[in-house]
């Protein structure tokens, strides 16, 4: 391996200037006594392939839209900036080598923790960016540096971030299987079998902090409006939706897979979705019990139970209330249960589901669902989530829209165009 470096050296020297037809500058030539003159254009070039493998394995199989783009892009840049330092190396090429990964770790940073990009994936490409930057610094300022290194040297230079690479890949895919097959303990809590069933189904997933499902489904602004930060009650009122909240409980327990949703007689509304799950609807007299007459919530009677899958033994994680009204109602106690609808939606109810072939909240027709045999809904009714189930609470509330912990099946976020998980089991 140390001939093949020598002789690529060789090759390179004297086409090493900063423009054609121009001599090689004194850094870039050989001498025969020191060995290789090139061992950190090789570190660094190999470092630029390291981080382009990374990128376009993170680009093409974990991110999408703007940032897989983004990743897409700023690989081959990698690529072309490490044929360059072999080729034409510069004091020029290498700046913008050095500045170009200072712009990689900004992205390695923005995308740690959402779209399954673990964090120590993202810590990898940082280092092997920052390694980028350091040589390629070096470099621009003393072009010479490393001349007088031997052979021996360059081959573990250009060894150790090929090595990284290596290790980054092979961590981003067992990742992936890790997060599928481990799942947390369960612990004994005064739920009732559905809550056993929960935590025993929940699995630690990367992203609990991040912008994933904000991004997914930016909501309208009525979702928006279910961000808003928790206001604390008093203690009278505190009282009161601890009992609510219990109750919901039970009439979530009612229900504890969607097997027993199925075999209640509840259908699948649109499907599995990253952050609000798969939402089995009550089409009976049940489903109109759960507001009272004076507006407040009845929590015995969802109208909706929310699933981790479709699966039939994927466990209950929530429920959801809904309101006829034209505004919405006081429903649970306290500020914090921010209720929502959509505008445009077209559903196909029939076959056991009923249907949503376009993303609601957009600009959909009445003419266009009626062209593929749907009834189309200026607005929805209004609508309450409530994470109540243990070992599925919402780290952004139990009233949140999402909840960062239902991800799709696979511990993963991937979507169709309606904004559907790619698996639904």
């Amino acid at each position: 391996m140390t001939d093949l470096i020598e002789r690529v050296d060789a090759a390179f020297s004297e086409t090493a200037g900063d423009a054609p037809g121009e001599a090689a500058p004194e850094w870039s030539r050989r001498d025969d006594a020191a060995g290789t003159t090139r061992p950190l254009h090789i570190l660094l070039a190999v470092s630029l392939g390291g981080s382009a493998v990374l990128l376009f394995a993170m680009s093409s199989g974990h991110l999408h839209g703007a940032r897989a783009t983004v990743g897409i892009v700023a690989a081959l840049a990698q690529v072309a900036l490490a044929v360059g330092v072999l080729t034409r190396p510069s004091r020029a090429l290498f700046g913008v080598a050095a500045a170009g990964n200072v712009a990689i770790v900004a992205f390695w940073l923005a995308v740690e923790g959402t779209q399954a990009v673990s964090a120590a994936t993202a810590g990898i490409g940082v280092a092997v960016s920052a390694v980028a930057v350091l040589v390629a610094v070096a470099l621009a300022l003393r072009p010479a540096l490393g001349r007088a290194w031997s052979s021996a040297t360059s081959v573990i230079g250009s060894v150790v971030p090929v090595a990284v690479a290596a290790l980054a890949i092979a961590g981003l895919f067992t990742t992936s299987t890790a997060l599928a097959t481990t799942a947390s303990k369960p612990s004994a809590t005064p739920g009732g079998s559905a809550a056993a069933l929960a935590l025993s189904g929940t699995v630690k997933v990367p992203g609990e902090n991040s912008k994933t499902f904000q991004s997914i489904v930016a909501g309208n602004a009525t979702e928006q409006t279910e961000l808003k930060k928790w206001v604390p009650l008093g203690a009278a009122d505190q009282a009161v939706l601890t009992g609510q909240l219990s109750q919901a409980l039970q009439a979530a327990e009612r229900y504890p897979t969607v097997a027993s949703a199925k075999a209640a007689g509840m259908i699948l509304a649109g499907g599995m979705a990253p952050g609000v799950g798969a939402h089995y609807q009550e089409i009976n007299a049940d489903a109109f019990k759960g507001i009272n007459a004076d507006g407040t919530v009845n929590p015995l009677y969802p109208a909706s139970w929310i699933y981790a899958s479709v699966a039939p033994d994927a466990p209950v994680v929530g429920v959801m209330y809904e309101s006829f009204g034209q505004s919405a109602p006081a429903g649970f106690i306290g500020p914090n249960d921010h209720w929502h609808r959509h505008s445009n939606v077209c559903i196909q109810i029939g076959a056991g589901k009923i249907g949503v072939p376009f993303a609601a909240d957009q600009d959909v027709t009445p003419q266009e669902c009626a062209d593929v045999h749907g009834q189309f809904m200026k607005k929805t009714v209004w609508m309450v989530h409530a994470w109540v189930v243990p070992g599925w609470e919402s780290p952004q509330g139990v009233f949140s829209h999402d909840n960062l912990h239902v991800y799709c099946p696979g511990n993963t976020d991937l979507t169709n165009a309606i904004g559907f998980c790619d698996r639904q089991s």
